[in-house]
């Protein structure tokens, strides 16, 4: 027994320390920490730090249910024990300086009370998402120094989050996640891809420091503010952006109640969206999709939109859309494997949604353009991987095409996600395919997009967004009667819940659609509300 833990366990310490040379000394001799270290349940602070040999963990760790501070810096790990989860007393855990590439899907899930996370200096390319219920207590993040481009959902329950550094990693976009922390003071996002900075963070009432040095704007007049320190100067510039933004965007109960001052304004927009309420009176309701705790730790993240009215009877106009799904699915969603689409015939769907995971073997449906024959989804991701296998044979490649990577999210999974409708059928079986039964035709009127992703929630609000920017461009929109609008699109809330109704999303919510000041394309939103 090492010293240090042998002290521990005979006074009944509460704190252990191992850190530096000697313990590495140790390590050269016998590669393995002390496992006596494991039986300390008495501990509530353990640091293991400086020890270059220091791989991995043994699953004991989640043994010590009394630890509330968890110090692993400047070790050599690459990957996390299982059972650190359920640490469930953890206020304070550091794993900067590591080796770690990325960290389990349900890590957070458990850890109620986490109030301090560093995982600054390691190379993870993605992060695992925060929970909404669970992680409330959350109040500084410290993710510098990695690989991300794309943050998890930051859901804006978590109410203490005041602090967050993004410093050096490869974001090319600003995670619009981070929009709706209303509790954000400091953000640091130095040293990355970044062309634009979101006016909209102008509006986050208790942010006092914000820094995005060495990034490739595009504003120059901006840049220049941030890299003379001058936080407030460019709290106030980009509250001065978001103020002539919102000179476009209008919030009326009928269009024509827009002041003549504003229709004016309004004369030089030739596309406009409607945005109709969840709850609006008459046929018009929105769905709800209700989202079960098995899919959490397949596929967690989706997003819907229904939208009414729109033209696929135009001769063309439904090919153009469908290739505009082919077209995103492989750009910005990277073949499927960041988000997949899918688009519904709303007629087809019967009432409110449910979106779980299921045993393969148990989810039948009639995949889309495969005819009419009811097939498993283990039968149809069998058939798939036979058919890739078959072409890189072909082809006499390595790996799998680019084209069919997407099918390995599904490679040892138990369970895989699936949309159904109110009377139990599969329209939608991510990533793989959508269901024949609510296939879009030229007849189409109101469809339902569902954005999916086992990556995060900022990449399903971004490919919305630009497949709804996408639509407008295509001209999917009906032609308007006003001279000054070419087309609209009536788009109409949905909403997620968790399976106790308690909410998680609504899209398209008043932090959306913010498009302007980025656009090439001026498009006048108009919020619909209901009179009371």
């Amino acid at each position: 027994m090492w010293p240090e833990v042998e002290q521990a366990a005979l006074k009944h310490r509460y704190e252990l320390v191992l850190s530096g040379d000697k313990i590495t000394k140790r390590l050269e001799v016998k590669n393995e920490l002390d496992p006596t270290i494991w039986t300390l349940i008495q501990l509530n602070f353990l640091e293991i730090s400086q020890c270059p040999l220091v791989e991995t963990l043994s699953e004991d760790i989640g043994k010590l249910i009394n630890l509330s501070t968890l110090t692993l810096t400047s070790n050599k790990l690459y990957k996390l024990p299982e059972q650190m989860k359920n640490l469930e007393n953890m206020r304070h855990l550091n794993l900067s300086n590591n080796q770690l590439k990325t960290i389990n899907e349900d890590f957070f899930l458990k850890l109620n009370h986490l109030e301090t996370l560093n995982l600054s200096s390691n190379l993870l390319e993605r992060l695992p998402p925060f929970s909404s219920e669970n992680n409330k207590k959350l109040a500084i993040v410290n993710l510098s120094h990695n690989k991300l481009e794309m943050l998890p959902d930051f859901p804006e329950q978590l109410e203490n989050l005041s602090q967050i550094d993004l410093s050096s990693n490869q974001f090319k976009d600003f995670p619009k996640t981070l929009l709706q922390i209303n509790s954000l003071k400091i953000l640091i996002i130095d040293s990355n891809q970044l062309t634009e900075i979101p006016s909209q963070l102008s509006q986050l009432n208790r942010l006092k420091e914000i820094r995005f040095k060495s990034n490739p704007l595009k504003d120059n007049r901006l840049k220049k503010l941030m890299e003379q320190d001058k936080f407030k100067a460019v709290l106030e510039y980009l509250a001065k952006q978001w103020n002539e933004q919102q000179k476009f965007i209008t919030t009326t109960t009928t269009p024509k109640s827009l002041p003549a001052k504003q229709q004016e304004v309004n004369e030089e927009y030739q596309n406009k969206i409607e945005i109709l309420h969840y709850d609006q009176p008459g046929d018009l309701k929105g769905r709800q999709i209700t989202i079960l705790p098995r899919v959490l730790n397949v596929r967690p993240h989706i997003l819907c939109c229904i939208v009414r009215n729109i033209d696929l009877e135009t001769p063309g106009n439904l090919k153009k859309f469908l290739n505009l799904q082919n077209e995103l699915h492989d750009e910005i969603c990277q073949k499927r494997t960041l988000a997949t689409i899918g688009t519904h015939d709303l007629s087809l769907i019967s009432g409110n949604l449910i979106y779980d995971a299921r045993d393969p073997d148990e989810i039948g449906l009639v995949p889309l353009g495969k005819g009419p024959k009811l097939v498993s989804a283990r039968d149809f991701y069998d058939q798939l991987c036979r058919d890739a296998e078959h072409e890189r044979k072909l082809k006499k490649r390595n790996q799998l095409s680019g084209l069919n990577k997407y099918l390995t999210l599904l490679e040892d999974q138990h369970d895989f996600p699936c949309l159904s409708d109110q009377d139990r059928y599969v329209i939608s079986l991510p990533p793989l395919t959508n269901a024949e039964r609510s296939k879009l035709s030229p007849s189409s009127e109101s469809i339902l997009i569902e954005i999916t992703s086992n990556h995060s929630m900022d990449i399903c609000r971004r490919v919305m967004d630009l497949i709804l920017q996408k639509m407008i461009e295509i001209k999917l929109g009906k032609t308007s009667k006003d001279s000054n609008i070419r087309q609209t699109l009536i788009l109409q809330q949905t909403k997620v819940v968790d399976d106790k109704g308690q909410l998680k999303t609504t899209f398209p919510s008043r932090t959306d659609l913010h498009w302007n000041e980025n656009s090439n394309l001026p498009i006048l939103i108009e919020r619909l509300t209901i009179e009371k």
